[in-house]
Order: structure tokens, then C-alpha cells, then sequence
């Protein structure tokens, strides 16, 4: 796991110096390797090279965060070479293995066909002689950034490496198939999450099919990576995703974090007496969401109130769980999207209007909304991040399920009640399963330790944030 960096010049010159700069502007986190390749060698270093031995005017690269990856990245294999960031779920052998062994014979239509089989959380990039062919899964929890100036383009895992040779980067589409060339550009959405068709079973079939989705899905991530912390609010979500993933035979470590004297700091901890997990409770001040601020607009790299506020608790428990030596963080998010989890889902509901309709447009676009800023920011800290909740099988049957069972007809009604009985099934506690949801930034104590600070500034939370995001 790490980041992705591709470089093509247009005037088919050397790209080596360029490719240099993407990999040392990825991120400030420690790396275990560096990795650069053409389509017919790789090279591999343990610190930030500051030159290669290769040229040529289309290269790749990898920097790679993880001590255990395993093969080293980027995998040369013939006349091409590639990189893989994420995690396939469909089977247990080496991601950058099996990735290889589809794209062996065409990288064009391996690629094609990764896309469109395969069930993972991935980006992929793979060089031949004179192109380079990208593709994302089509829930698009790994991000990618693609942009060219006069002279380059580039693909990359954030922004800023796009920014650190002067282009100006725009997402990729999860689903779609990227290839550049000296002389050409195109790409080409291959998948793309559908609306399903409304479930017509029983309530306890449906409990009965989640429940088997959620362990086929936990047995398999606690298989491939057998170890991690979690970002724990001891709310349905997080406790959902421990209690899954223990059972599952996952070695888990708790984390929650908030500022001082939040009462959710107590019901995490309750949350984790009951599972029987150890818990770490981070307390911060307000202080320290000043001084982290600075970084926290490094990872998100937009000047977004909203989501600045929610990626302070990913990147405090990212923190933690690498200083702990752990190199993974699972979370709930993705589970208000499918499920409900909404103000705005209750009240279209109350209402009568088309509440299904809004929970798939949520999910759709989670990537852009959600996805990238909590997948960048715990990168940033050195750790991976792994969503159970946006497991394909898991999105697509909770997306059928019938909105009465997501939703009361009141305004104020409790919402996601169907995951709520999943949680009981389970046993556990009323005090946990039905918690009502509370934004992050707001059960944290973030949003008003940052009004607190802007207001001390004679400013308002964007003014805060603009400015320094210019600084």
C-alpha cells in the first residue's frame, strides 16, 4: 500500500527527473521503499532516490508505506510493468500477484477485465514502451489524480504530486479505464455503481443475508491482513465492523478520539468492555486541532470546512495506530450512504419523497465526497484504510433493501434500523445499537474547537481554513 505516481512527455524526452519529483512530494510519512520502472526494468530504493538509472519519456513509480509488501513494487513482468495499491476480496494470494497474472497476456484488456470481475478497493497503473494504462474499481475508495501542462502528463495519488511539476490534478471516475500516451489521451468508464432492484423477502432473510455478508466479508480481511486497529465511536457502525472482524479471528486494538471531557469518549469505552477489545482513548485540546490544522489541509488538499472538521478523528487514529505498529485502520464510514444513516434521508422519507433515489446518488458519489479525504489522510499517517462497508456485495444488496426498513415516517425517527437489528442480533446492547448518529466532527469536539479558533482570529470557520489553505 502507498501511492501511485506515471509520467509521459509529450516530446517523447527523458521523464526521470519528473517521476523523481512525484514519489518525494507523495506525502511526509515514512517509506519503506521507493520503486521506478519503465516497461522492461524496475528499480527499487530504501530512501527517496535522488536520481535513476532509468530514462525514457513514460515511466512509473511507487512510494511504498508498508514493511510487509510483498512482491516489491513496482512488479516487472516481461515487456511491462506495474503497480497495485488496495486490496482484492475475492482472493487470498498476493494483490500485486493476481493483478499481475490478469494483466500478463493484454494490459489492456487486464485491466478491462479487472475492472469489470474482480471485486476490490484498488488503483492500478501499468507502463508498456510507450503508454500508460490505469484503472480504479468501480466503488473508488482509492483515489487518483490525473493532469497534464504543456510539456507532461502525469497520474498520481494526490495533488500535490501532480502540483510539484505544475499540473493541476482532477480525480479519476472509480470504474474507468485511464491510457495515455505521447499523443493521446483517452478514458473510458467500464463499471459503475447500479441502482438495485428493491429486495422482496422477509425482514429476517435480510437479517439472515447480512449477515452472512458481513462474515464472508470480515473472514476474508481478517485472513488477508489478520491484523488492525479500528476508529471506534462504540456507535452501530464502528462497533458492527469490531464485532464482525473479531469474530472473524482478527487481532483488534480500539481507537477513539475526541477533545477533552466528551461524554462519547465513556460510551466508546463501555462499547469496547462489551466486545471484550482494548481500547486507546487519544484526548486532544484545542491547541492541538490548531497546530494540526496545517496538516490536516496537507492530506485533504481542499479548503472544505466540512471535511477538514471530519478527517481530524482519521488522522488522530491513524497517528495512534501507527505508533501502536499497526499499519491498517477499518471504519464504519460507507454505512450512511446504503443504510440511511441521514437527516436528509429521514426527512425525504417523512415527507414522501424518493429517500431510495437520494441513499444511491449518497453512495455514488461517496468517492469524491468521502472516500478520497479519509484515504488520503490516514495515508498520510502511514496506515491503509479499510471500509467493510463499501464491500461491493455489501452496497449493492443494502442499496435493495426496502427504505421502511432503513427509516421511521417521522422526522425525528431513528435511523439505519435495519443495521440496528443486525446489532441486537448480535447482542449487542440497546445503549450502543440504537445510539442516534452524530457527525464526527461534532462528537469529536473539532467543529467547535475550530469556531473557537477562528472566532479568537476575528474570522469564521472558512475564513480560517481558506487562509491557511493559501499559506
Amino acid at each position: 500500500m502507498g501511492y501511485i505516481a506515471g509520467v509521459v512527455d509529450k516530446r517523447g524526452e527523458d521523464a526521470s527527473e519528473r517521476i523523481l519529483q512525484l514519489l518525494q512530494a507523495a506525502s511526509k510519512a515514512e517509506a519503506y521503499s521507493f520503486g521506478i520502472a519503465d516497461g522492461n526494468n524496475a528499480e527499487s530504493f530504501r530512501v527517496a532516490p535522488e536520481f535513476t538509472s532509468l530514462s525514457g519519456p513514460v515511466l512509473i513509480g511507487s512510494k511504498n508505506i508498508h514493511a510487509d509488501e510483498y512482491p516489491s513494487q513496482p512488479l516487472n513482468q516481461g515487456n511491462q510493468s506495474l503497480v497495485f495499491n488496495g486490496i482484492l476480496y475475492d482472493t487470498l494470494e498476493p494483490d500485486t500477484l493476481v493483478a499481475a497474472n490478469i494483466l500478463e497476456e493484454s494490459m489492456l484488456d487486464g485491466v478491462r477485465n479487472l475492472i469489470n470481475e474482480r471485486k476490490g478497493a484498488y488503483a492500478v497503473a501499468v507502463v508498456e514502451e510507450d503508454r500508460i494504462i490505469c484503472g480504479l474499481d468501480h466503488i473508488g475508495t482509492i483515489p487518483l489524480y490525473y493532469g497534464e501542462n504543456s510539456e507532461t502528463k502525469a497520474v498520481a495519488s494526490n495533488r500535490r504530486m501532480l502540483a510539484s511539476i505544475g499540473i493541476e490534478g482532477n480525480p479519476v471516475q472509480p470504474g474507468t479505464l485511464l491510457r495515455f500516451s505521447e499523443k493521446t489521451t483517452d478514458q473510458h468508464l467500464i463499471r459503475s455503481l447500479r441502482k438495485p432492484d428493491s429486495i422482496n423477502v422477509p425482514e429476517k432473510e435480510i437479517l439472515e443475508q447480512l449477515d452472512l455478508l458481513f462474515t464472508e466479508a470480515s473472514e476474508n480481511l481478517a485472513s488477508k491482513l489478520r491484523r488492525g486497529t479500528v476508529a471506534f465511536s462504540g456507535g452501530v457502525d464502528s462497533t458492527l465492523i469490531a464485532s464482525y472482524l473479531s469474530e472473524a479471528g482478527a487481532q483488534l486494538e480500539l481507537i477513539t478520539t475526541g477533545l477533552e471531557n466528551r461524554p462519547e469518549l465513556e460510551i466508546a469505552s463501555a462499547a469496547a468492555d462489551h466486545l471484550g477489545l482494548p481500547i486507546h482513548t487519544e484526548v486532544f485540546t484545542v491547541e492541538d486541532v490548531e497546530d494540526q490544522l496545517d496538516d490536516i489541509i496537507y492530506s485533504v488538499e481542499e479548503p472544505h470546512p466540512v471535511k477538514i472538521g471530519v478527517a481530524y478523528p482519521f488522522h488522530w487514529t491513524s497517528m495512534k495506530a501507527f505508533s501502536l505498529g499497526y499499519d491498517t485502520v477499518f471504519s464504519g464510514n460507507g454505512a450512511d450512504e446504503v443504510f440511511g444513516g441521514y437527516k436528509r434521508h429521514q426527512l425525504a422519507h417523512a415527507v414522501g419523497e424518493d429517500a431510495e433515489s437520494m441513499m444511491y446518488k449518497n453512495t455514488s458519489d461517496s468517492w469524491i465526497n468521502n472516500f478520497h479525504r479519509d484515504t488520503k489522510t490516514c495515508l498520510d499517517q502511514g496506515t491503509r484504510l479499510i471500509l467493510p462497508f463499501t464491500h461491493p456485495d455489501i452496497i449493492e444488496y443494502g442499496l435493495g433493501i426496502p427504505v421502511q426498513l432503513k427509516l421511521t415516517g417521522a422526522e425525528d425517527g431513528l435511523r439505519k434500523i435495519i443495521l440496528r437489528k443486525l446489532a441486537k442480533r448480535k447482542g449487542i446492547p440497546d445503549r450502543f445499537s440504537d445510539r442516534p448518529k452524530k457527525a464526527a466532527q461534532y462528537s469529536t469536539g473539532v467543529n467547535k474547537a475550530l469556531r473557537k479558533i477562528a472566532k479568537r482570529k476575528r474570522m469564521n470557520v472558512r475564513e480560517l481554513i481558506l487562509s491557511r489553505f493559501k499559506n
